[in-house]
C-alpha cells in the first residue's frame, strides 16, 4: 500500500480572500439593513427624531438604543423637548403610539355693554354685548344667541351677529323687569361662553289717574288700546299684541318679526312671563273655558271644534281681536266674525 502523504491547507488564492471579503461586506450590508429596519420599526412605533433626540414611548428619560446609541426620552416628556403643547394617545403609555398633538383653543370673553338699567315700561332700550378674546382682542363676525329669563329657563330668541369691535345689540322693549344674557357655542378656534345677565328693569307705573283711553279712527273704530292704566295681564297682553302690527303672517312662526296664529299668543304672553304651549289645540286645552260674552280683554277667542281648533286671537274688547290671520296678511284688529267660537282665559 500506498502511503499517504499528509494533506495540507494550501494558501487562499486571491480570488477566494476576495469572495470572503465581499461576504463580509454583504453581511455588514445586512446587518446595517437589519439594524435600520429595527429602528425604522421603533420610529413606526412609538420613536420620533427631533434635532438629532430620539423620543419614544417605550424608554423612560436617559436610556439609550443598544443598536444605535441614540438617546431617547419618555413619551410623556414630548411636550418639553418640542416646546410645544402635547399629549400622549391612550396606547402611548405602553410604548406602543405616537403622542397626539391637539390644537388649544382661544379663551374669550363675553359680558354684557350695560350690565343694569332702569326704564320706562315699554320704553326702547338698546340692549349690546362685548365679544373679545381674554387679552381683549376684539371679536368680529362671530354670531350669538340672546336669551331672555322666563319663569320656565332661559329662552333664546334672537341671533345677533358681532362687527368689527366685536360688539352685538338690539333694541328691548319691555313691561316687566327682565334679565338678559348671551350665549356662544364656540368652535374649531374659539371656547363656548356665556354673558352674565343684563337686568332691565321697569320703573313702577305711576297710579291710575283716569280710565284707560282708546284711539279711535275717524269713523270711531277702535284702533289701538292705549297702555295707560293697563294694569290687568289681559290689558298688557292686548298691548303687546298691538305692538306686533303689521308683522307678517308666516306658517309655523313665532316671531319677533313673523307669527302665525299661535305663535302670535305664544309670543306675546312669553312677554309676560307666561308660558303657554305652541299650537291652537294645545293652547285651547292650557286655557280656562269662559263664557261666550263674559270675554275681558286678554282672553283667547277659538274658532272651531275642540280638537279641531283651526283659529284664534287676542281679545282687545269692542268685539274686535288682535290676529295674525293668513298667508300674505298681516297682524291687525279684527272684527269676530261669527258668533261660534270658544272662549279661553290664561291663568
Amino acid at each position: 500500500m500506498q502511503a499517504r502523504e499528509p494533506q495540507t491547507s494550501e494558501p487562499s488564492p486571491p480570488t477566494a480572500r476576495r469572495g470572503r471579503h465581499r461576504a463580509r461586506a454583504r453581511s455588514g450590508t445586512l446587518l446595517a439593513r437589519t439594524s435600520s429596519r429595527a429602528t425604522a420599526a421603533v420610529i413606526t412605533t412609538g420613536t420620533v427624531a427631533v434635532s438629532g433626540v430620539a423620543l419614544a414611548g417605550s424608554l423612560g428619560p436617559g436610556a439609550t438604543d443598544t443598536d444605535t446609541g441614540a438617546h431617547r426620552i419618555a413619551a410623556n416628556s414630548l411636550g418639553a423637548a418640542l416646546g410645544t403643547a402635547t399629549t400622549p394617545s391612550a396606547a402611548s403609555t405602553s410604548g406602543s403610539a405616537l403622542p397626539v398633538s391637539f390644537h388649544v383653543r382661544t379663551a374669550v370673553s363675553l359680558t354684557p355693554a350695560v350690565p343694569d338699567v332702569t326704564v320706562n315700561a315699554d320704553e326702547p332700550v338698546e340692549v349690546g354685548f362685548r365679544f373679545t378674546t381674554r387679552s381683549g382682542g376684539a371679536l368680529a363676525d362671530q354670531d350669538i344667541l340672546v336669551q331672555a329669563l322666563f319663569p320656565n329657563g332661559w329662552t333664546t330668541f334672537k341671533a345677533l351677529r358681532t362687527d368689527a369691535g366685536g360688539y352685538a345689540s338690539y333694541t328691548a322693549r319691555v313691561l316687566t323687569t327682565t334679565q338678559i344674557r348671551a350665549t356662544f357655542a364656540g368652535g374649531p378656534e374659539l371656547d363656548a361662553a356665556t354673558s352674565d345677565a343684563a337686568v332691565v328693569r321697569v320703573r313702577p307705573a305711576p297710579p291710575a289717574t283716569a280710565a284707560p283711553v282708546a284711539a279711535r279712527g275717524p269713523a270711531g273704530e277702535t284702533v289701538a288700546d292705549a297702555p295707560t292704566g293697563a294694569t290687568t295681564i289681559g290689558e298688557k297682553a292686548v298691548y303687546l299684541a298691538s305692538l306686533q302690527a303689521g308683522k307678517p303672517y308666516v306658517y309655523g312662526a313665532e316671531g319677533p318679526y313673523n307669527f302665525d296664529c299661535s305663535g302670535l299668543i305664544q309670543y306675546v304672553y312669553k312677554q309676560l312671563g307666561i308660558t303657554l304651549p305652541r299650537t291652537t289645540d294645545q293652547q285651547f286645552a292650557a286655557t280656562t273655558r269662559i263664557s261666550r260674552g263674559s270675554e275681558q280683554p286678554g282672553d283667547l277667542i277659538f274658532f272651531g271644534e275642540p280638537g279641531s281648533i283651526y283659529h284664534e286671537g287676542i281679545y282687545a274688547g269692542d268685539g274686535k281681536i288682535w290676529v295674525a290671520p293668513k298667508s300674505g296678511d298681516v297682524v291687525k284688529l279684527e272684527t269676530i266674525w261669527t258668533s261660534s267660537y270658544y272662549v279661553g282665559r290664561v291663568r
